[in-house]
């Protein structure tokens, strides 16, 4: 007797591994990464065979975006890369509608999220518009501030989020007094509520997190710390970071619906602006008091997250020791879109040829070789502008002049190139205000619409 026939059956699924493998390995790469969002089994065949060509995912440095105080305009350092696909533009205004133009607001795993709520892909020339989020809360005023943040993870979904985080505001922005009850709430609260844009939706939803662990103090607490320069965020193992607050940092579970508090290492007894990152062996938070340069790694192997001192030391005498042409272009390039300033790359040289005499490659220890150079004159101090994503290399801007890298293990530096045009010298430009490493990915959906 012939049996029924099973109206869930795929024949698909009845393929042997490696003959699915082969009839996968025959897509061109978008597709094929997009195949990986079917199911489980085929993601196993296509991860289990190396069908995907590495090179699509983010997992090279691209550069750093570069925002600087009171510039409505992105400027993106790019390093230089004999790698094909070799250029990737930093002008916005070359496959964005005119709306979508404004400065970055985050980074995640090669996709920039815009102020202009537009999500963008330089490498792929791709970008999509969100709506703006519902309005906050009854009950939450000024005394508390708003950011989106986003998260896109393409090994896992082609489809990105946007958090909205709040954040109370410190009292010395804000002269209005609040109930003696609500000073003394926890912060965070406890279930957490947070406004989320998916674009697999494509809609904002208010979605519930339960704090595992203590809180990091009451609003009256929050209110009396001081406001950081960089709130900013990073992803790490699909769980959201969030440097918001100068006391402690709030990591998100999305899959869970939890998040936890971790307090930060550094003594709040002055003014610090502590740097959250990324970098080859997890989530970094570093501060730089003028010279003085300390990293600290999260350790998230016991049950308690904490924070290991990694790095202390004095910088100054790793770069006194050589100097620069300051008109000098450097092997990195400078690019910005024509938006409030003239269009150009900021460059007088040939790129090509620059870029043939130096290839800063990222997988070579010996790439921050300290040249010997006469002693130079001291241009200002240094701020922090990133971490190298996959090696622990920290960026720096020296004097809001010059982009260095910085090696942890050995010490060495380099001078990367000019980090500004030089018209701000005319417009009296202030400095850098906030700064995104970029790591390009050539797969993910973007609809080129709203």
């Amino acid at each position: 007797m012939e049996q029924p026939e099973d109206p869930k059956l795929n024949m698909v699924d009845l393929l042997p591994d490696d003959v699915l493998a082969d009839i996968l390995r025959r897509l061109a790469p978008r597709p094929l990464a997009t195949c990986r969002y079917v199911c489980k089994p085929w993601r196993a065949v296509i991860d289990g065979h190396r069908l995907l060509r590495a090179d699509l995912l983010p997992l090279s440095l691209g550069g750093i975006f570069v925002n600087f105080h009171e510039v409505s305009t992105s400027f993106f350092l790019r390093r230089p890369s004999a790698r094909p696909p070799a250029v990737i533009s930093g002008k916005f205004e070359d496959f964005t509608p005119s709306a979508a133009r404004s400065t970055v607001a985050d980074h995640c795993n090669g996709l920039l999220l815009l102020r202009s709520r537009y999500v963008v892909n330089p490498a792929t020339q791709r970008w999509a518009a969100f709506p703006e989020p519902p309005p906050p809360r009854p009950g939450i005023t000024r005394s508390f501030y708003h950011d989106e943040y986003l998260v896109f993870d393409p090994t896992v979904s082609p489809h990105y989020e946007v958090f909205l985080i709040s954040s109370v505001t410190p009292e010395e922005f804000v002269s209005k007094k609040l109930r003696p009850k609500v000073e003394e709430s926890e912060w965070p609260p406890s279930p957490c509520f947070l406004s989320v844009f998916s674009s697999s939706t494509g809609q904002w939803e208010e979605r519930s997190f339960v704090r595992e662990g203590e809180a990091a103090g009451t609003i009256a607490d929050m209110r009396s710390q001081p406001l950081l320069e960089q709130y900013n965020a990073v992803y790490w193992k699909r769980a959201l970071y969030v440097h918001r607050e100068t006391n402690f940092v709030m990591r998100i579970s999305s899959s869970k619906s939890k998040y936890q508090v971790i307090k930060s290492p550094i003594a709040q007894d002055g003014y610090v602006d502590p740097f959250l990152a990324r970098s080859e062996k997890g989530v970094y938070l570093a501060l730089l008091d003028r010279c003085h340069l300390r990293v600290w790694i999260l350790n998230e192997s016991c049950e308690q997250m904490k924070w290991e001192l990694k790095y202390d030391k004095e910088i100054q005498l790793s770069f006194q020791c050589w100097n620069y042409d300051e008109e000098s272009v450097g092997p990195w390039t400078l690019h910005y879109s024509r938006r409030d300033v003239y269009d150009g790359d900021d460059t007088n040289y040939n790129a090509e040829v620059a870029e043939r005499k130096f290839e800063w490659d990222s997988d070579s220890d010996d790439v921050l070789d300290l040249e010997d150079r006469v002693q130079r004159s001291s241009h200002g101090g240094f701020l922090i502008l990133g971490f190298h994503p996959y090696k622990e290399v920290i960026f720096l801007d020296e004097g809001s002049s010059r982009g260095l890298a910085y090696h942890l293990g050995t010490s060495k530096a380099q001078d990367l190139g000019r980090l500004r045009p030089n018209f701000f010298d005319h417009w009296h430009v202030e400095g850098v205000n906030q700064s995104f490493v970029y790591t390009p990915c050539w797969i993910g959906e973007l609809s080129n619409g709203i």
